[in-house]
């Protein structure tokens, strides 16, 4: 019946990239590994348990058109990701470069601490601007390009993509009009906020007897506290006041700083 739904395996799917890594083995105290990937996804299949920010299909039942009319970024779509870890012994107190003869008083404040981190950075997801109003019956329809800067103006949370960058295509005009234009321009024109991360911690180790070691652990997640924010909101360009603002956050309520303090005996 009309409005309702038909899912079927016919959709198809792209992806190519540049994957790099580096990585360094344990070496004067530092171990660590990196990875950088540039990549794109095209795809012009939905997602059955989550569509994403990317849309619907427009018109489906236009033979011309069908589903193959929609293809562009999928809603997972990353074009540039970053990601590093290591750990690193500085390289203070006994058996380490400096102060390796250091007596037990400056060994058990300036030597043998060690630090771990996480960086993870990455570009944000697709995301594709509708039209401000219908242009066919019972078809869908996405804004074109004006040709100004989609990124410019506030770009932050009031307003993340600017809204003289998109208007509507013409409407149909006559019932069986051949000319596919009131669909719109292509899914996926935008891209929404990156995500940017850093996890560190420093722990110490404290020797008590030949078996028995102490050690303290401070740990931050998120450690410069950066936002991450979700995806624009209210995608109407029509409505300039409001329209792709930012209401939430990815992860929250985590998002914040968090801090934490352990010790942890060894036996």
């Amino acid at each position: 019946a009309r409005g309702s739904s038909w899912d079927d395996t016919v959709g198809n799917a792209h992806y190519n990239a540049l994957q790099t890594k580096y990585e360094r083995r344990l070496a004067h105290g530092l171990t660590a590994l990196a990875t950088y990937t540039w990549a794109k996804t095209l795809t012009d299949a939905g997602d059955l348990l989550n569509g994403g920010s990317v849309g619907g299909f427009r018109a489906p039942g236009i033979g011309a058109w069908n589903i193959h009319g929609d293809m562009g970024l999928a809603p997972f779509d990353i074009r540039h990701s970053f990601s590093a870890n290591g750990s690193y012994d500085l390289p203070f107190g006994k058996g380490r470069k400096f102060l390796s003869g250091a007596g037990r008083v400056t060994d058990s404040i300036l030597g043998g601490w060690s630090t771990n981190f996480i960086v993870t950075l990455h570009t944000g997801f697709a995301q594709t601007i509708g039209c401000s109003k219908a242009t066919g019956a019972g078809t869908g329809c996405y804004a074109l390009y004006t040709g100004l800067d989609p990124y410019a103006g506030p770009n932050n949370v009031t307003q993340f993509y600017n809204p003289a960058a998109f208007r509507d295509p013409a409407v149909v005009t006559t019932v069986g009009q051949t000319d596919l234009s009131p669909l719109g321009g292509g899914r996926s024109q935008v891209a929404g906020p990156g995500f940017h991360r850093l996890d560190f911690s420093i722990f110490k180790s404290f020797p008590i007897t030949e078996h028995q070691t102490l050690e303290f652990r401070a740990e931050s997640f998120n450690l410069t506290n950066t936002p991450n924010f979700g995806q624009p909101g209210n995608l109407n360009f029509v409505n300039t006041k409001t329209f792709a603002n930012i209401t939430s956050t990815i992860d929250a309520p985590n998002d914040a700083r968090q801090i934490q303090l352990a010790l942890k005996l060894y036996w």
